[in-house]
């Protein structure tokens, strides 16, 4: 589904990505893991087009990404959640999930502007979708509360409702586990999965949570310094030594 292959990205004397190539299967959740600073984020932003790499290939059901402008990636079927939210603080619960068919099912802004009945009928199937989504992330008592003041476990599912109202075939997890108890946690693992497997999509996790990662990723792959170190089995990856390595230091 998605090919990345010899990916350079450089910031001044930096290099952030040292041609990292691997893979993403279809109906997979492949695990990206590394220590901070090893590229992964920018690794990302490369996907989505926030940032252009010097050099390489990212390859999605044979579209190249790279040619394409950051606003088309979604409407080939790729979406984000992000480390740090970034949701509408004003906006309901509701409304943050209905911005994110924005891209690929609403209407043009003449026909909107006109009220055409095909518009309207765009619209009402945008916001059943996105009330079904709500029912289905136990998001209905929130519905209409500003995401403001919302409990941040809360917030991380509503990312998750406006990721999914477009139907993405690849959802894009950049530390999704960060800032959540263990509980909340292993309920996040586990609704990933369900939702993988109710909506049918591939994933891409980012996470430094290692027991999501092992719990949840048929396919692991680990970074550091910008370097592809490790790729395969969960079990595998877990005892490759330069993974020690990069994690606790040679010396432990």
């Amino acid at each position: 589904m998605l090919e990345i292959s010899d990916l350079v990205m450089r910031f001044g004397g930096v290099t952030a990505l040292d041609r990292v190539g691997f893979t993403v299967e279809d109906d997979e959740i492949c695990g990206l893991i590394g220590p901070n600073g090893a590229g992964k984020t920018s690794l990302f932003n490369c996907i989505t087009r926030i940032y252009r790499p010097e050099e390489g290939t990212v390859r999605f059901n044979d579209t190249d990404l790279l040619s394409l402008s950051r606003h088309k990636i979604v409407r080939h079927g790729i979406v984000r959640t992000f480390q740090n939210l970034a949701l509408f603080p004003t906006l309901s619960v509701l409304e943050n999930t209905i911005v994110g068919a924005h891209s690929v099912r609403t209407p043009h802004m003449l026909p909107a502007a006109l009220g055409w009945p095909t518009t309207r009928a765009a619209r009402r199937d945008v916001e059943n979708d996105a009330w079904q989504l709500l029912e289905r992330l136990d998001l209905m008592d929130v519905a209409a509360h500003p995401a403001a003041g919302l409990p941040f476990g809360t917030l991380k599912r509503v990312e998750l409702a406006r990721a999914l109202i477009s139907k993405p075939s690849l959802v894009l997890l950049d530390e999704p586990a960060g800032g959540l108890t263990h509980a909340e946690v292993d309920e996040l693992g586990q609704l990933i999965v369900e939702l993988k497997k109710d909506f049918g999509f591939s994933a891409l996790l980012v996470e430094h949570h290692m027991g999501l990662v092992m719990g949840i990723c048929d396919h692991v792959v680990a970074m550091d310094f910008g370097r592809t170190i490790a790729d395969g089995t969960a079990s595998e990856v877990q005892q490759d030594p330069a993974v020690a390595d990069a994690y606790l230091g040679r010396t432990a």
